[in-house]
């Protein structure tokens, strides 16, 4: 079966230069044999998480992007970079969600005012990896003069872009069916981190 990609979108903008890059990275994905879903929250924004009201789990919005990203072998997650950080609405996604992310495999890619997209990026793989995933070593960041009315068009970047994608189909399989074999063997040391997740 081809890999389940997820792209996720990370801004609350409409017409943003997100989506050019979402493209190309769609794009790629595909070409190397993936399944790809595109998740933009600018369409499908998501209620501040507060985890003092229970009844949020259950919105079909939240109960949507739980099961997309359970069904996801791989991720592709583009961010706009603010104030040295990822974006708020991203943030929020991965507030919702821990166990879907376990044991998958993710690419991260950024869209800058300016600078190189370094700390956003960092903080996207830092909460990824906080949820038990796996990231690639290898990212990739576009500038506003990249583009040409919000179409990425510097063949630099739309390449480690298309590298990034192309990896996240090649790579989330083996990282998920070698998590989820080590899970099915149980809460041992011997099972590294996926025995945490073992099923009772």
């Amino acid at each position: 079966m081809a890999p389940k990609v997820l792209i996720v979108q990370g801004s609350t903008a409409h017409r943003s230069r997100l989506a050019s890059v979402a493209a190309i990275a769609s794009e790629a994905a595909e070409a190397t044999g993936g399944d790809v879903r595109t998740w933009d929250l600018a369409d499908s924004p998501l209620p501040v998480m507060s985890l003092s009201d229970p009844r949020q789990r259950r919105l079909p919005e939240v109960v949507a992007v739980r099961e997309a990203a359970a069904e996801a072998d791989g991720f592709v997650f583009i961010t706009p970079e603010y104030h040295g950080n990822m974006s708020g609405a991203l943030k929020n996604w991965f507030d919702f969600l821990y166990l879907e992310l376990a044991g998958k495999f993710a690419g991260v890619l950024a869209v800058t005012g300016g600078g190189g997209g370094d700390m956003s990026i960092l903080s996207v793989k830092n909460s990824f990896n906080w949820c038990h995933g796996f990231t690639l070593p290898f990212h990739a960041a576009a500038r506003p003069e990249d583009f040409e009315d919000n179409e990425l068009v510097n063949q630099r970047v739309i390449e480690r872009i298309r590298r990034v994608s192309s990896d996240v189909v090649r790579y989330a399989p083996l990282i998920r069916n070698t998590f989820e074999e080590a899970r099915t063997g149980g809460d041992d040391w011997r099972n590294g981190v996926a025995g945490m997740h073992a099923k009772g």
